[in-house]
C-alpha cells in the first residue's frame, strides 16, 4: 500500500506531465495566433490601401474586441455575475484561456506572487484554492492559486504583464473597473481597488508586481482596508 507521501509524489508528476502537456498545447495555439494575426495585419494594410485609392473613408458598426478593459469579450464567457461566494470556474476555463492569449506555465523562468484581498460590504471575500487549475487533467493556468491565502501565483515560460483583469477572468468572476460579480458601483457604493494602500483608477489593466498587496472592495468608502496585512510565506 503506498504512503500519503508517495501518493503526493505521484499526484505532482502527473500534474506536471499535465502542465507540459498543456505547455506544448498552448505553444501550437501560439503558433496558430501568430499565422491569423500576420494575415488580419495584411488585411488591414490592404484595406486602407483601398481606402486611400479610392479617396472614401472607413467606418465600422462592429462590436469592440473588448469590453472596455483589457480583457476580451471572449474571456467573459462563463464568468459568474453573482454574489459571493465564487468557486472557481472550470467549465469554460479552456475558453477563456485561449481568448486571453495567455504564455505557458512554467515556474522556472518567470515566477512572481501578489497578494489578493476582496472585500463585499466590508465581509471578507475568500479566494479559493486552486483558481485557473483543473486538476488533474488541466487545463493549467501560468496565473493560478493552491491555497485560500489569497496569493496569486504567476510562473510563465516567459516574463509576462499579467493584469489585474486577467486573474478575475481565469477565475470566472465578472471584473470591471465598476463591477465585481453581481455588483456594480452606485451612488455612495462604489468598487474600488488599491495597491500597496494607493487607490489605482483602472484596476482591471493593471499589472501585477511581485510582492504587491492588493485590495479590492465593494460599498462605502471605508468600508473595507485599503492595505490589509500582507503575510507572504518565506521563500516566495
Amino acid at each position: 500500500m503506498a504512503s500519503r507521501k508517495e501518493e503526493r509524489d505521484q499526484r505532482r508528476a502527473e500534474r506536471r506531465e499535465a502542465e507540459e502537456r498543456e505547455a506544448a498545447a498552448a505553444q501550437r495555439r501560439r503558433l496558430i495566433g501568430y499565422g491569423v494575426a500576420g494575415l488580419l495585419t495584411l488585411a488591414v494594410v490592404i484595406g486602407i490601401v483601398v481606402v486611400i485609392a479610392s479617396g472614401g473613408s472607413s467606418s465600422s458598426s462592429g462590436t469592440p474586441a473588448t469590453n472596455g478593459n483589457s480583457v476580451p469579450a471572449a474571456a467573459e464567457v462563463g464568468v459568474q455575475t453573482t454574489p459571493p461566494p465564487w468557486e472557481p470556474e472550470y467549465d469554460h476555463l479552456s475558453e477563456r484561456l485561449a481568448a486571453l492569449g495567455l504564455p505557458g506555465l512554467n515556474e522556472q523562468i518567470f515566477h512572481i506572487h501578489a497578494l489578493l484581498h476582496v472585500y463585499v460590504n466590508g465581509k471578507p471575500v475568500t479566494v479559493p484554492a486552486n483558481i485557473g487549475l483543473k486538476e488533474p487533467t488541466g487545463p493549467f493556468s501560468p496565473i493560478h492559486t493552491h491555497d485560500t491565502s489569497g496569493i496569486i501565483h504567476m510562473e510563465a515560460d516567459q516574463q509576462y504583464p499579467f493584469t489585474l483583469g486577467e486573474f478575475f477572468a481565469v477565475w470566472g468572476v465578472k471584473f470591471s473597473n465598476d463591477q465585481l460579480g453581481s455588483y456594480k458601483s452606485n451612488g455612495n457604493e462604489k468598487l474600488s481597488a488599491y495597491v500597496n494602500g494607493k487607490k489605482v483608477s483602472d484596476a482591471v489593466n493593471y499589472v501585477m508586481k511581485d510582492h504587491d498587496n492588493i485590495s479590492v472592495g465593494y460599498g462605502k468608502p471605508g468600508s473595507f482596508p485599503t492595505k490589509p496585512p500582507a503575510n507572504f510565506p518565506a521563500g516566495l
